[in-house]
């Protein structure tokens, strides 16, 4: 009985600090939990949702001593308040990283849509099904980051939101919205400019369809130029495929230098 006793003394004195605590550190785990749910790779719909509230957790407790002066101003801020703001600042930093995959998605909707190839639907590793091309690109930005140490580049970016955003800072709701829109006009210019290629190119297939419907009516044009068109495009695709991808690369890298 006195050693269990001088357990739960020993106990108490260790842990009795961390309970005025207990908030702060649910904030801290609302930020970053928000943020791997949405950013790349940690993100994706093939991540089980219980791996990424356990990276959340790990990173939490390595981040705890690192901010823990921090943490300890916060002690009589309201609970409520701290973690919907913490909250609404790690969806603010992954829904920021996250609009680049969706610049992928919709530059493969373009891309299909010029090579008539959007009716061929299929899951993918987003919640809804996406065209072939999309997921392709997709898939290849994922595996891209990947390899490219993304967990890392992430902690630089947790690390700059820290620094920027300290814990129990209130989000200033105008900024982040111009923030966003700024990225998402960035991204759509991003995706318009890699997808012109086949723009053009389906632009001067109709243009030059039109022109033997004219000359031939009787000939079925688009049965005849519809898989040169096809496969035209997909050739495009393989010349192309790795300029596109590099640029989109580089649009991420600036992207969390911004973010971070």
């Amino acid at each position: 009985m006195a050693g269990a006793g001088q357990l739960l003394s020993a106990l108490a004195e260790a842990f009795g600090p961390l309970v005025t605590l207990i908030w702060p550190i649910f904030g801290l785990f609302a930020r970053l939990s928000l943020f791997f749910m949405l950013v790349p790779v940690f993100g994706e719909r093939a991540v089980p949702a219980r791996l990424r509230i356990g990276i959340a957790a790990l990173c939490t407790f390595l981040l705890f001593p690192v901010l823990q002066d921090s943490l300890l101003a916060l002690r009589d801020s309201s609970a409520f308040e701290l973690i919907i703001t913490e909250a609404l600042t790690g969806f603010v930093l992954g829904f920021a990283l996250r609009l680049a995959v969706h610049a992928l998605q919709i530059l493969g909707m373009i891309v299909s849509q010029s090579l008539s190839l959007s009716q061929v639907l299929g899951e993918g590793i987003a919640t809804e099904p996406n065209t072939t091309i999309s997921t392709m690109l997709m898939l290849a930005g994922v595996t891209l980051l990947v390899s490219m140490n993304l967990h890392i580049e992430l902690i630089g970016v947790l690390a700059g939101s820290f620094t920027d955003m300290p814990v129990g800072t209130v989000l200033d709701m105008q900024v982040s919205a111009n923030w966003l829109t700024q990225i998402t006009v960035g991204l759509l210019r991003l995706c318009l400019s890699l997808a012109l290629p086949f723009v053009i190119l389906n632009f001067a297939y109709n243009l030059i369809l039109g022109f033997l419907n004219r000359a031939m009516p009787q000939l079925l044009v688009s049965f005849v130029g519809l898989p040169g068109m096809t496969l035209a495009g997909l050739f495009l695709l393989v010349i192309c495929a790795s300029a596109m991808m590099m640029a989109w690369v580089e649009a991420v890298g600036a992207l969390m230098v911004e973010a971070s």
